[in-house]
Order: C-alpha cells, then sequence, then structure tokens
C-alpha cells in the first residue's frame, strides 16, 4: 500500500517497560495472589498490570479516569480478535487513504506546487471530523505538534477506522494504532518527562508508520494467543476515589488484591502527555470536555486545581501534611508566578484525594486482601521534601480506613530532575485489609 516501510523504537523507555513487568511478576508473588483472586489497578494508566495478570491467568479490573488510558488497556485486554482481519481492515483503510496521501505529498513538492490546489480536500476532510477541527483551532498544528500535511493524511486514516463497517472491538483496535503510531512516529512531540515539541523531528509517511504499528499489533497478538488460560481482565473509566460505588455499580462486590502506582505529586500533567491521544480518539474536543475528564483525576499539580475542590479539608489538620503546606505557604509568600500560590493546596488536595480512594477502597476489599502501592518521595515543589509512601502510611492507620501496614520496601533510587538533584526513593508501599 506504501512506498516504504517506517520502523523506530516507541518513545518509552523499553529497559522502564521491563522492569516494571519484573515488578508486577514480583508483586503478584508477594501478594500471595492465586489465578482465582481478583487484582484490582485503581490509576491503571495503559494496562500494564492488567496484561500481566492476564498473562498469569489472573482475573484483574482496572480503572482509569482518562479515557485516552481506558481505551488502551481495553484494546490491550482484547485478545479474541482475529489478526487476519486486523490486516485486512487495515490495509482497507491505507487503500482508500492512499488517494488523499498522494494528493497532499505532490502539492508539497516543487514541480507540482503551483498547479495542484488541495484546498478543497483540506475542507471535506475536516467537515467529517471533529478531531481535525479541535486540532486546528486549539493551535497545536501552528505551534508545531504535528506537521500539516501528515496531519491532514491522519485525519483521512481517522475517518475512514470510522466508517468500517465492522465490530466496535476493532475500530477501537485502529484508532488505538493509529494514535499511538501518530505520538511514536509522526508528530513531532517527545516526552522528558513532560511533552515538548521538536521541531522536523516526525515523518510524513503516516501511512506507512500505521502500516508498521498494525504489524507490530498483530505480531504481539500471536504471541499471547499461545497462553492457554488467560485470566478475565476488565476496564473501567472512573474517578477511583469513588472505586467501591463505581465497582458495585458493575456488578463487583469484592476485590482480593490490589497492584497500582498512583500518580505522583508532581506537576505531572497526565492529560497533557496523552493529549494527541485524547483528541484523535474523539475524548477532547473543547475546553469543557477536557475539564471533565481532569475533574475525575486526583490532584496532583497545579493545572488540575479547581476553586471547588475540597478533597484537602478531609486531611489538612494532620501534622505530617500541614508541616509541608506551612513550609510551602512561607516559600511562596513572595513568589509572582500564579500557579506557585497552588502548591501548599496541591500537596492537601492530593493526599485528601488518597485518603478518599483508600477508604472507599476499604469498602470493597476482602478481610486479608493485600495492596502494593508504587509511589515515590518528592521534591517537586521548591525543592520541599514529600515522603509520599511515610504519608500514605499515616493515612491507612486512621481507623477508618481499616488497614494496616505490612512493609515499605524501597524499589528503586532515582536522581530528582528539579533543583538539587537529589537522590529519592521509590518505594513500594504494602497494606492489608484488616
Amino acid at each position: 500500500a506504501t512506498a516504504g516501510t517506517v520502523r523506530r523504537p516507541a518513545r518509552a523507555s523499553l529497559p522502564r517497560f521491563i522492569e516494571m513487568i519484573h515488578l508486577i511478576l514480583d508483586l503478584l508473588n508477594r501478594l500471595d495472589v492465586d489465578q482465582g483472586e481478583m487484582v484490582l489497578d485503581p490509576f491503571c494508566g495503559t494496562g500494564t498490570t492488567l496484561v500481566e495478570c492476564k498473562k498469569q491467568g489472573v482475573r484483574s479490573i482496572g480503572i482509569d479516569a482518562n479515557p485516552a488510558s481506558v481505551l488502551a488497556s481495553r484494546v490491550k485486554v482484547t485478545w479474541d480478535v482475529s489478526q487476519k482481519l486486523i490486516a485486512e481492515l487495515s490495509e482497507s483503510v491505507i487503500k482508500k487513504s492512499l488517494p488523499v496521501s498522494e494528493a497532499l505529498m505532490l502539492s508539497d513538492t516543487p514541480l507540482f506546487a503551483d498547479v495542484r490546489d488541495v484546498s478543497q480536500l483540506k475542507e471535506d476532510l475536516l467537515s467529517k471530523s471533529r478531531a481535525g477541527r479541535y486540532l486546528l483551532d486549539s493551535g497545536m498544528i501552528d505551534r508545531g505538534w504535528i506537521d500539516e500535511i501528515p496531519f491532514y493524511i491522519s485525519i483521512a486514516l481517522l475517518t475512514q477506522i470510522d466508517e468500517l463497517d465492522t465490530e466496535a472491538k476493532y475500530r477501537r483496535l485502529l484508532k488505538r494504532a493509529l494514535a499511538s503510531c501518530i505520538v511514536e512516529t509522526v508528530a513531532n512531540v517527545r516526552f522528558g518527562p513532560e511533552i515538548y515539541v521538536v521541531d522536523g523531528s516526525g515523518v510524513d509517511d503516516v501511512l506507512a508508520a500505521f502500516q508498521s504499528k498494525i504489524q507490530d499489533v498483530v505480531e504481539d497478538l500471536h504471541v499471547v494467543s499461545g497462553i492457554d488460560r488467560q485470566g478475565e481482565a476488565r476496564v473501567f473509566g472512573g474517578d477511583s476515589r469513588n472505586c467501591a460505588q463505581l465497582l458495585r455499580s458493575s456488578d463487583i462486590d469484592h476485590i482480593d488484591h490490589v497492584i497500582t502506582s498512583p500518580p505522583y505529586p508532581t506537576e505531572k500533567d497526565y492529560t497533557r502527555n496523552t493529549r494527541l491521544e485524547l483528541v484523535y480518539l474523539g475524548f477532547v474536543y473543547d475546553r469543557k470536555s477536557l475539564r471533565r475528564i481532569k475533574k475525575a483525576m486526583v490532584r496532583s499539580h497545579s493545572k488540575g486545581i479547581y476553586k471547588a475542590d475540597s478533597d484537602g479539608e478531609l486531611v489538612a489538620g494532620m501534622p505530617e501534611i500541614k508541616a509541608i503546606a506551612d513550609e510551602l505557604r512561607e516559600k511562596v509568600k513572595d513568589k509572582t508566578y500564579g500557579f506557585a500560590k497552588m502548591y501548599p493546596r496541591i500537596i492537601e488536595e492530593y493526599f485528601g484525594g488518597m485518603y478518599r480512594h483508600l477508604l472507599s477502597l476499604s469498602r470493597i476489599m476482602r478481610p486479608g486482601g493485600k495492596a502494593a502501592y508504587v509511589v515515590g518521595e518528592q521534591r517537586t515543589y521548591l525543592q520541599t521534601y514529600t515522603p509520599t509512601a511515610s504519608i500514605l502510611c499515616q493515612l491507612v492507620d486512621r481507623p477508618e480506613i481499616d488497614f494496616r501496614v505490612i512493609d515499605i520496601p524501597v524499589w528503586r533510587v532515582r536522581r530528582g530532575t528539579t533543583g538539587s538533584g537529589d537522590l529519592l526513593k521509590e518505594e513500594i508501599l504494602i497494606i492489608q485489609k484488616t
């Protein structure tokens, strides 16, 4: 379907991904998880824990407030799909998008630039795509997140996927593959850890990039299809501060164990890092839709705090949290930039949100069940030390939470990316329902 192929390593660090897999397998053993039991990941992200549970024959449930992550997780744990049909559908989509790609690519060459007018073609593509219109209106194209011609070709592919007459799970898979290859290969973006733009770093041959991504998906499915006993996996979109209510509304009356890594209290906006996926997948199309997603998340950064937030009131009187917030209030007194004034409140809202999550979890986790939370020490906010695991221990010790601390092993030590670059521990808080 295309003249060339594109294969470029994914932006995520492969060693880190392998490290995470080993950690999950270790935690499954450490928590004594049996195949008949249910593991919950209440902050499941793109589903790494769910996939490993499924491979081990363990049932699992994932929850995430970011709909792009929810879709990614659902696609990753949906293995009852035809590899042949995926290839056929992708070839059909590429074939139908090829005339658009050729017209746009030719219009950008010196030989044809003066004679080939593609303005009407671009208007037609935008008329069928809310995602395309939002990407233009939001200024992401002007700011160079993705070059113009690859942008329009990607919108052509997206439109063809939406128009496929097939089961929803195949459309989801193809859309997720497209969104993934846009971020990994086509767009001019990098992560370090926040997303940033690097002009001219993307590729123009979107069809080849998409085709290559589909080949990777088919190869992965071929590998997992050989696993005899696969664990059932379900994924829900929602607010993990209300996890018990969310699960019970889906007829899930208890879970046995938890393996998760919640958001850290840092200036990392998880919706910004997934903004392209959120738009291409149709979840963000205006400010209101983006705000709705952010409000379902545990507050962890200054761009996700709202006037009506009140989780911090639940924990503001705790000495450990109050000491950090008071230190930050003293440090930000003379700061002139607006976000700094929010730093004390972020700490309170973050731990208040985690308190609500733990309280809700205690209402649906079986007695004796164990939970592992991978968390990290922080110095993000004006170098103010935040011992995340230690403070979560204080929350766990509150009588209404109904858990007890089992262990806090150090997983690894990393160097802080801001300020002095001090060494900071990432720890695993292991607790048990009493």
